[in-house]
């Protein structure tokens, strides 16, 4: 009897998928707006649904529960209305200084930047920055007098770089 041996092969490698085709420009556009889509519409759906339950919850409050929802709306405003113009005028100093202009708060009627919700409008403070003269980024070089050379002509002439005369001629004559 004779053995036969086998002897294992390796396996084949599998055929690597083809690539995938690169998308252009156009498609990645058309994908991104089909998104931006979607998430609009799931966010008038949740709005209309918190919509309707608020109303719901309304509905089927007691008196007792009105009056607890009016006073606890009425005190969120009082809150806000003490702080809002400390927000406006923290919400203008940020949007000036990083836009690197001064905004002069003190003169200002704050209540004008205030939303609908007692914040900080940020569209408007936007717009009153945008308004401001931009600063000068370089300001004019300053002339030399005497002309371009480093001294001016009729000046006290130094003789020698003796420390001490030349402190009294920069003090003008005086001594330090």
């Amino acid at each position: 009897m004779t053995e036969q041996q086998i002897v294992p092969q390796p396996p084949i490698p599998p055929t690597p998928p083809a690539p995938e085709p690169v998308p252009d420009a156009v498609a990645l556009q058309a994908e991104v707006e089909k998104w931006k889509a979607l998430s609009r519409t799931n966010e008038k759906r949740w709005n209309e649904s918190s919509a309707e339950l608020d109303t719901l919850k309304k509905a089927g409050m007691s008196d007792q529960e009105k009056a607890l929802e009016t006073a606890r709306a009425e005190t969120r405003t009082a809150t806000l209305s003490e702080v809002a113009t400390s927000l406006v005028e923290a919400e203008i100093r940020a949007q000036s200084a990083s836009a690197g202009v001064t905004a002069p708060t003190e003169y200002l009627d704050l209540t004008r930047f205030l939303a609908k919700d007692g914040k900080a409008d940020a569209d408007k403070v936007k717009t009153f920055i945008a308004s401001l003269p931009k600063p000068d980024v370089h300001p004019p070089f300053p002339q030399i007098q005497g002309g371009t050379g480093h001294s001016q002509p009729g000046g006290t002439p130094f003789t020698s770089m003796d420390p001490n005369e030349l402190a009294d001629l920069i003090a003008g004559g005086r001594f330090i």
